[in-house]
């Protein structure tokens, strides 16, 4: 349980430090509708959805 913690809160710490310059350009490149704020909302969620599937089917094809 401690490792799944560690590991999310290093993808979510990696993903803070990484999300501004990643939305700049996301919001550069999107129509007007999608302020920063939602922009940055969808790809934490993209994120967390991501490392939370890949987690979860990783440990669940672990042999005990």
């Amino acid at each position: 349980m401690f490792a799944f913690w560690i590991l999310g809160f290093g993808i979510g710490f990696a993903a803070y430090l990484s999300l501004p310059s990643i939305t700049q350009w996301f919001s550069a490149n999107m129509p007007d509708f999608l302020n920063q704020t939602v922009v940055g909302a969808l790809i934490t969620g993209i994120i967390g959805s991501a490392v939370s599937t890949f987690t979860v089917i990783t440990w669940a094809n672990k042999t005990s």
